[in-house]
């Protein structure tokens, strides 16, 4: 007995009967129950890239549909350090209109309606499309998928990436089978997924030039008037991206350096190649999907899981291969397509599960025609009720026992709470003890400790209204630790996490009042003082001997071009090999020291004529003193410089011309702000 799907019930649309609708509607209902259900407890941290879409749809809404520059639906947003932020914004806006005060329970949620859709794809594509028995493997797959199952519950605009992009392989399929008409929805969602997400631009390059390519014959059998209407929708859809590139045209290069992607750093084409195809390859790979690894970020993954649960991982194999053997057919080549499109964009800087998200789509698909392939080789002995109930059950089970562990044990899964962590405490702080602080206490000062979370200005502008924000500042201890300034335990009450906290106390520089409030982590530590504080009596002397210790050069041995040490001031940021890398990109900063000082000590005399000094924007004095090889009196010139363009490159010369030295000082002086200045420096030139 050979198995063969034959459909016995009336059928409403592209073969879909009423049970199948029936079906349809259980998937989604159990989708809501696990996504819906404690949407504001887990994920336990609410983070920066969650509010900022919905701060900035808020601000859209109450200026017109403009944005802070007067920019009139603007196609892209700044999300703290580039431009990444599109229609996820807009998405957003709409609950924003609809709900007023974002929320987090309005924002995630916003996020998991529009994920529903993915569902809706796969289990459309499998339905219609493949005429797939076990359609409904596909919808259950994602529900039961860790990373899907966390990413989902979040409001992160990878979500309504993978969503857009699961219905634009959804209306290519249906292209490809039913109707041509099917490449306009097709285009819409393509576009949809490209505008999501900055990494939905990767997946859409790979996938619409690949899928222009190999279907390249049928889509020039379509006629000239469908041709011209999907050319003419394509252009229509790519002006926001014209305009944008019109706005910010180095938004993209900004966007690779602030990701770190290796294809900026200083390196042969061939080790770059190299790297990202290894990095492609982690993307794709079953062990970065299927088995637990530390590749991630602990707030990205469930502990002792993979992305994808390893149990499925026997049928998505089955059907990757068939989708291998049956390569001429263009509906399983989509699958495929999908599948190498995925980890693109994630390839050319790091993989990470927030980048290559796209991938669950794909994985489900295969792992339903795997499934479905399992069971012809056994339908003679088992029937397919029997395989379909107990599955399906199985399945439902898994993804209720994952909400259920989420709810109950995810709080303590990982107990790093902090930066590189959970970052746990957007609620608690600004959602819960400010608004209390500023009810009890409408004129004090609230100081917020920035260190245990990014962007912490996206959530002063989420929880808080106007007044509130207004008695909030951003500073942490070492602000107070390192410099003496005005305390008034009487108006001003700081909020840091517990290091900071030891710190102050170990510091012997404050008198800290018993914490009026402890806000603990979830697994019973705490997390966060609420406490005030004054200096010491003997502050200032003990200040003072501790500017006198970081006066001191600190010296690096390198190599330019021949043994050096640099003798330098002390820094906050960087390494001094920053400013002789010839990218005017890195920098080193001074810790406070000003002028910074930067001294050359050459173990050879090296001939020089001058120097080429990048800075960032500032008014500065340069001082250069070179000291002769042959003895005698130092070489000094020095200049000034005032109303320089953005992040200039100046040029000072030594009296004489070239000469040789045994040491060279550069001493440069930002001008305005006082003895304790953070110098920045981008890139030392030695000119011969």
């Amino acid at each position: 007995m050979r198995y063969r799907y034959k459909q016995t019930t009336k059928t409403f649309w592209g073969g879909l009967s009423y049970p199948d609708l029936l079906v349809m509607i259980g998937l989604l209902v159990l989708y809501a129950i696990t996504r819906f259900l404690g949407l504001e407890r887990y994920p336990i941290y609410f983070f920066c890239d969650e509010a900022i879409q919905a701060n900035l749809a808020r601000d859209l809404l109450n200026h017109g549909l403009r944005n802070s520059e007067g920019v009139l639906l603007p196609p892209y947003f700044y999300n703290a350090e580039k431009w990444s932020l599109s229609l996820s914004v807009y998405i957003q806006l709409i609950s924003s209109a609809l709900f007023g005060q974002p929320s987090i329970f309005s924002t995630r949620a916003t996020s998991v309606v529009v994920s529903s859709l993915a569902l809706l794809a796969v289990a459309i594509s499998l339905r219609v499309v493949f005429q797939s028995r076990f359609w409904w493997v596909g919808p259950l797959s994602l529900t039961m998928a860790p990373a899907w199952f966390i990413h989902s519950r979040t409001a992160f605009e990878t979500v309504m990436m993978v969503a857009f992009y699961a219905c634009f392989l959804c209306c290519y399929l249906l292209y490809r089978t039913r109707s041509p008409g099917w490449i306009f929805p097709s285009l819409i969602f393509g576009a949809a997924t490209f505008y999501a997400y900055a990494n939905g631009q990767g997946v859409m390059l790979v996938s619409g030039l690949l899928l222009l390519l190999v279907d390249l014959r049928y889509h020039l059998r379509q006629g000239w008037r469908l041709l011209s209407g999907a050319s003419g929708t394509l252009i229509l859809l790519t002006l926001p991206l014209v305009r944008f590139r019109q706005l910010e045209p180095e938004a993209m290069e900004n966007h690779l350096r602030v990701v770190n992607s290796y294809w900026l750093d200083n390196l042969p084409l061939q080790q770059k190649l190299v790297t990202f195809a290894q990095t492609y390859w982690l993307g794709l790979s079953p062990g970065y999907w299927f088995w637990p690894n530390p590749v991630d970020f602990e707030r990205h993954r469930i502990p002792d899981m993979g992305h994808l649960p390893l149990v499925l991982l026997p049928f998505f194999l089955v059907g990757l291969g068939l989708c291998v053997v049956k390569l001429r057919t263009p509906t399983h080549r989509v699958i495929l397509i999908a599948m190498l499109a995925a980890p693109f964009s994630s390839a050319l800087a790091t993989i990470s599960i927030a980048r290559v998200l796209a991938m669950v789509v794909p994985a489900a698909l295969l792992i339903s025609l795997g499934m479905e392939a399992c069971y012809r080789w056994v339908a003679r002995w088992v029937r397919y009720s029997v395989v379909a109930w107990t599955t399906s059950l199985l399945m439902s089970l898994f993804a209720l026992l994952l909400l259920r562990g989420a709810l109950l044990a995810g709080p303590t899964w990982f107990t790093n709470y902090g930066l590189h962590g959970m970052q746990y405490g957007a609620a608690q702080v600004f959602g819960e003890v400010i608004p209390e602080i500023v009810a009890r206490q409408p004129t004090s000062q609230i100081l917020v400790s920035s260190t245990w979370t990014n962007n912490p200005n996206a959530l002063v502008g989420f929880f808080l209204n106007a007044q509130q924000a207004a008695q909030v500042r951003l500073a942490d201890v070492n602000a107070f630790l390192h410099y003496q300034q005005e305390l008034d335990p009487q108006q001003q009450i700081f909020i840091m996490p517990f290091y900071e906290y030891d710190a102050a106390v170990a510091s012997g520089k404050f008198v800290l009042e018993p914490p009026e409030r402890i806000i603990r982590y979830p697994d019973g530590s705490p997390g966060f003082y609420v406490v005030r504080m004054r200096y010491v009596e003997n502050v200032e002397a003990i200040f003072a001997a501790e500017r006198i210790a970081r006066a001191q050069l600190v010296e690096t041995p390198m190599d330019l071009a021949g043994p050096v040490v640099v003798a330098h001031s002390q820094l906050d940021i960087g390494t001094p090999q920053a400013i002789f890398d010839g990218d005017p990109h890195t920098l080193m900063r001074g810790f406070e020291a000003n002028p910074l000082v930067i001294e050359l000590r050459f173990a050879q005399p090296r001939s020089f004529s001058g120097i080429n000094l990048t800075i960032t924007s500032m008014d500065l004095d340069l001082r250069v003193v070179a000291l002769p090889a042959t003895g005698g009196q130092p070489i000094a010139t020095s200049q000034s410089y005032r109303n320089l363009e953005s992040d200039p490159t100046v040029h000072l010369s030594l009296p004489g011309g070239s000469q040789e030295v045994q040491s060279l000082r550069i001493e440069i002086t930002q001008i305005g702000v006082g003895e304790i200045a953070h110098v920045h420096v981008r890139e030392v030139q030695l000119l011969p």
